[in-house]
């Protein structure tokens, strides 16, 4: 009995000893498949932080592309008459230089991208072309960007379009390979644990790998998605910025082969070059302050600044166009950045001018606790099933004209500058009329000296700015 009872429980212990073996077995396996499935969506992570980047380099290298050519241009009107002044010029060369500067940047973070050698081709022309314009040589400029800048640009927009293409292809078959991993998971679970381990699974382990797989699919879906929408909106972009640069080339060809004929007719034409010149300044300096706002931040310079200064330096080149806009002068005094503030109501008065009605307006109330400015409009408005949507980014339907601006970041960077400099802008109609307003806190009274304040820098990163 005593040799029955020994015999019993070493049966038992080796019964234990196989159970716990073969659970053991199975949980690493199990484990083995769990790490495998990791490393398939870290692989798709990555591979959409490449589509990212892809997708990044066409929008700042068609950027660079159309500051190129505006630059050029300026310099050959700066040369030729009075329409376009130094200052137009260091202002274009300044936007050429910070989308260069980016450009830099996404190079720098290249890696082992298939279309780094690309980048890097269209790079160096791009600094030779600067280093030419700044050193007073328009001709070779003109000549750079013709044949060495415009080459590069079309092979590296191949070769990205090519990238996009491989990185997606990987994408897929890094899903696929995760369903397969899933199914070795299922037929591990299932076979070797018939009873509890099979609840065990169904409780746990098959709720994690669908929280896994519905993550990574909304990883996935959402990277295609940003790359869609930045696929129109760089497609509505180079639209938008063609048709200012055709009426640039087409009028300065036209002033050049010498069809036009007086004075006013010369001047006429020189005005709408200058005009078609700044609307395509004003798309890139928006292109450009959404894109530090998303990445390296704004920084801004807060001061004592006489509003009138501001609305007259931002309503006078709409007045040298022939747009009449009813203002006052005004004595009122406000804490911010006069810079940013000049970008705020330029894009205000030119959404205006685009969408409004045909009297415009601006005017600026002070009271005790803030300053008020309102651009005004005699337009319809806009419309109710738009309104929500009226300070987003790229908002627009594709079939449709890109809602204040052209690019559709008007209203979306006056809203985010105004809001960094401590302000709000707010949409409101009534009267029959449309008014934009820009709040701001009162600063010191009229008559007193602006003093200089320290610089704030606000660093961005692409969630806070999306969210803002």
């Amino acid at each position: 009995m005593a040799w029955l009872a020994r015999s019993k429980n070493t049966s038992r212990r080796k019964t234990v000893i196989y159970a716990v073996t073969a659970a053991v077995v199975v949980l690493v396996l199990i484990a083995g498949l769990a790490f495998a499935n990791s490393i398939s969506v870290t692989r798709i992570t990555n591979n959409a932080r490449s589509l990212h980047w892809a997708n990044a380099t066409i929008g700042t290298s068609a950027l660079v592309r159309a500051g190129l050519v505006q630059a050029v241009t300026f310099a050959e009107l700066s040369r030729q008459s009075d329409v376009v002044t130094d200052e137009d010029l260091d202002f274009a060369m300044d936007q050429v230089e910070a989308a260069s500067g980016e450009l830099d940047r996404l190079l720098d973070v290249a890696g082992d991208h298939d279309s780094r050698d690309a980048l890097a081709a269209f790079v160096a022309p791009v600094h030779t072309t600067i280093e030419a314009l700044e050193a007073g040589e328009i001709a070779a400029a003109k000549d750079l960007v013709r044949n060495a800048v415009e080459t590069g640009y079309i092979v590296l927009s191949n070769a990205l379009e090519a990238e996009q293409a491989h990185v997606q292809a990987l994408i897929d078959d890094n899903s696929a390979d995760g369903k397969a991993l899933n199914g070795w998971i299922v037929f591990f679970l299932t076979l070797a644990v018939p009873g509890s381990a099979v609840a065990v699974y169904f409780v746990t382990a098959r709720r994690q790998m669908r929280a896994i797989k519905e993550r990574s699919r909304l990883e996935v879906e959402a990277e295609r998605e940003i790359g869609r929408a930045k696929d129109s909106f760089i497609a509505g972009l180079s639209h938008e910025l063609r048709t200012p640069l055709t009426s640039i080339y087409g009028f300065a060809e036209v002033l050049s082969d010498g069809e036009v004929q007086g004075v006013e007719a010369t001047q006429e034409t020189a005005q709408i070059i200058a005009n078609e010149a700044a609307e395509m300044t004003r798309m890139v300096d928006d292109l450009l302050a959404a894109s530090r706002l998303e990445s390296t931040g704004v920084e801004i310079e807060m001061v004592p600044t006489r509003i009138d200064d501001v609305i007259v330096a931002a309503a006078t080149p709409f007045e040298r166009a022939g747009l009449r806009i009813k203002r006052e002068p005004t004595a009122a005094v406000a804490n911010v950045d006069a810079a940013r503030l000049r970008h705020v109501l330029i894009n205000l008065l030119s959404n205006a001018a685009r969408h409004g009605g045909s009297v415009i307006g601006v005017e600026v109330n002070q009271g005790d606790t803030g300053v008020d400015i309102e651009v005004w409009d005699n337009g319809a408005g806009v419309p109710d099933d738009q309104v929500a949507t009226l300070f987003q980014r790229f908002v627009h339907d594709g079939e449709a004209s890109l809602l204040a601006g052209s690019v559709g970041l008007g209203l979306a960077v006056a809203s985010r500058l105004t809001a960094l400099m401590g302000g709000e802008l707010k949409y409101q109609r009534f009267g029959g009329a449309t008014y934009f307003t820009v709040t701001f806190p009162s600063g010191p009274a009229a008559g007193v000296d602006a003093v200089e304040g320290a610089p704030v820098t606000v660093d961005l990163t692409a969630e806070e700015a999306a969210s803002s």
